[in-house]
């Protein structure tokens, strides 16, 4: 078992004039992690209580090496680590012919939303500036995100519509695998000589407890959309539904056949396998120059684990197929943040079960991300891979959703406590995308 307290990644990209946080909560495996004296040592930089922030000015490109050390109340150094802060200039890639560069993100549920793939192609292309948030860069529209999920931004002086890939609740292994399904994806089911009309339409029915909406009726078949509260990610249903509310024929009924709109967007099912090049051709793309992944919170149900073979098995197979798809293409693989630490894990699991472990599921954040930092090092990866460490960026103190609410049951007084196990707030996603737009910036700059 690997005991260490620091984890701090081999190196961290830093931008001319954007604030550099680096927040001890995601370097110091603890869970208080103040009861040591934090000591930080750095030619550059500022070392606040919480965290060490630096914003390099112009002409400050270059590397510097930052060390942390642990010490107790009498001065006896418990741990210390070090890493390089590598600071990069911001400019426009050297491209021939007006290409643009083919970004594919990646992702669960922290990329369902496409809060962070946004806030990294507005960030280095648009020259909108809005108060209270960090630079934007004016690299013009060079990017070209690719995915079939879309998210359109509107500025000023900055329109755009960009694609990615992000499902709630999956994991590495959905990606490879034809086993789940786009949590807000319909069903279509085949019904032959169904009795259903338009006075039909609406009405609501159960399939493994969870609630489906008659939404489109055809000759023998049926589409369900989704009822409220049923956002599971399985590809699998009964063949039975059950009446819950509505319509004019209430008898339930077997289905011979089922098929879900939008599943594993790589699966290719004349194949029975993943294929890059042929989801590029299906959809349109050219082809995909940068991939970036933000994954797993989903799996990790193990607290205090060191050992991920649940997902290297699937990480293998997928890069395995990608790297073949695209030999040239470059690969990032961003590490997930800690869990909330003062309720949210409380909030969402109780007292039993999966992830219910607070230090157990940090631990296992921890872990995780050491491993991918590892696999990303690994020979056969290491020319065309990079691990970003996203954890150490942002702040799961104040970036994850908290409620108010009495401090206990006789008193007025309230407090601010947890409300999401791993699901940031709004902020929290564009810390995220702060983070990618780093990462952004130093392969831009390695375009030769």
């Amino acid at each position: 078992m690997n005991d260490k307290l620091i984890f701090l990644a081999k190196e961290y990209d830093l931008v001319e004039e954007d604030e550099f946080q680096l927040f001890y909560r995601g370097v110091i495996r603890s869970m208080n992690p103040y009861k040591y004296y934090i000591y930080v040592n750095c030619e550059k930089g500022n070392p606040y209580p919480r965290y060490f922030s630096y914003t390099p000015k112009k002409g400050d490109k270059g590397e510097y090496i930052l060390k942390i050390s642990l010490f107790d109340d009498f001065m006896n150094e418990i741990e210390s680590a070090e890493t390089k802060l590598i600071v990069h200039e911001c400019v426009k890639p050297i491209l021939k012919d007006d290409k643009k560069i083919n970004i594919l993100c990646l992702g669960d549920s922290l990329t369902f939303n496409g809060v962070w793939p946004m806030i990294g192609a507005t960030r280095f292309e648009s020259s909108d500036e809005i108060i209270d948030e960090p630079k934007n860069y004016g690299m013009g529209d060079c990017l070209n995100f690719i995915g079939t999920c879309t998210k359109e931004i509107k500025r000023e002086k900055y329109n755009k519509k960009i694609g990615y890939e992000g499902y709630g609740g999956w994991q590495w292994r959905h990606f490879v695998l034809n086993e789940a399904v786009d949590t807000s994806s319909g069903v279509w089911v085949e019904y032959k000589n169904h009795p259903f009309t338009e006075n039909d339409q609406h009405s609501v029915w159960l399939n493994r407890g969870l609630k489906w909406v008659m939404e489109s009726i055809e000759k023998d078949k049926i589409k369900f959309k989704r009822g409220i509260g049923n956002y599971t990610c399985s590809g699998s249903i009964d063949d039975t539904f059950v009446n819950f509310e509505g319509g004019e024929h209430k008898d339930s009924f077997k289905i011979s056949s089922y098929e879900f709109e939008r599943g594993n967007p790589f699966y290719i099912k004349e194949d029975g396998k993943i294929d890059f090049k042929k989801y590029c051709n299906k959809n349109g793309f050219d082809s995909i120059d940068y991939l970036y992944v933000l994954l797993s919170w989903n799996g990790q149900f193990r607290p205090f684990n060191h050992n991920h073979s649940h997902h290297e098995e699937f990480m293998v197979k997928f890069f395995e197929q990608f790297h073949k798809d695209y030999p040239n293409a470059k690969v990032r693989l961003i590490g997930i943040q800690s869990c909330s630490i003062d309720g949210g894990i409380a909030a969402n699991y109780g007292a039993s079960g999966f992830y219910h472990d607070t230090f157990g599921s940090l631990s296992t954040a921890f872990f995780y991300d050491e491993f991918l930092s590892e696999f990303a090092s690994r020979p056969e990866y290491k020319d065309y891979m990079r691990y970003i460490d996203m954890k150490a960026q942002f702040d799961v103190e104040n970036n994850m959703p908290h409620m108010e609410r009495k401090v206990n049951v006789r008193c007025k007084k309230t407090e601010l406590i947890g409300s999401n196990g791993v699901h940031p707030t709004m902020d929290g996603y564009k810390q995220i995308g702060d983070c990618f737009f780093r990462a952004l910036v130093r392969d831009m700059n390695e375009i030769k």
